[in-house]
């Protein structure tokens, strides 16, 4: 029962981290190099910015240590947290039945696809990392976009000369651009995992 309940707090931190990822404007210019990826793939799941991870040190050790976490629990946690992040960044197309079935525990690549829309409000929602729920309970879930519609990465950040390694080191100490808001018109067509 401690593992159980160690693992699934363990969890929720990362969503807290996720959610002040995006949240707090000095933690997005590092998180906005993931997300300036145009190509969702497996590859996405690496593209992170040192001083991101350097945080996540800090936050996922004060996490552990508040938890009270063995470090057996870290260990398998962190296991199951990387194999995650790589099924979700994977671009792996699965039936809708079973991608809606897997989605009602775990994130699914079509979930976090969402998360990685150049749409601000669909960028700002399914911050989970292993289970879906924590994005249900705090509402923070958005699945009715058409897989079809979605473009990746920040509009402001879309062209593709401009992401270099080397401007990609550099761009959470330059200004941070505007997001160019755009809105995904509601024509009804979607191909979701809510129905």
């Amino acid at each position: 029962m401690k593992f159980v309940i160690a693992f699934v707090l363990l969890d929720y931190s990362n969503y807290i981290w996720h959610v002040l990822l995006h949240k707090l404007p000095f933690m997005w210019r590092f998180h906005l190099v993931h997300h300036t990826d145009l190509d969702l793939d497996i590859s996405t799941a690496f593209r992170f910015h040192f001083g991101e991870m350097i945080g996540s040190v800090f936050f996922r050790g004060a996490a552990v240590l508040l938890i009270g976490a063995s470090p057996a629990i870290v260990l398998i946690y962190e296991i199951a947290f990387e194999a995650a992040t790589l099924f979700q960044h994977s671009n792996t197309k699965l039936p809708l039945w079973f991608e809606k079935v897997l989605n009602t525990l775990i994130v699914t690549p079509r979930m976090h696809g969402i998360h990685h829309s150049m749409v601000k409000k669909e960028t700002d929602s399914n911050y989970s990392i292993i289970f879906s729920f924590w994005d249900r309970i705090h509402k923070t879930v958005r699945l009715n976009i058409h897989q079809q519609k979605i473009v990746t990465g920040v509009p402001a950040y879309a062209d593709e000369k401009e992401l270099s390694i080397g401007n990609l080191l550099k761009l959470p100490f330059k200004a941070v651009r505007k997001w160019k808001e755009d809105e995904r018109p509601n024509d009804g067509n979607y191909n979701d995992l809510r129905n």
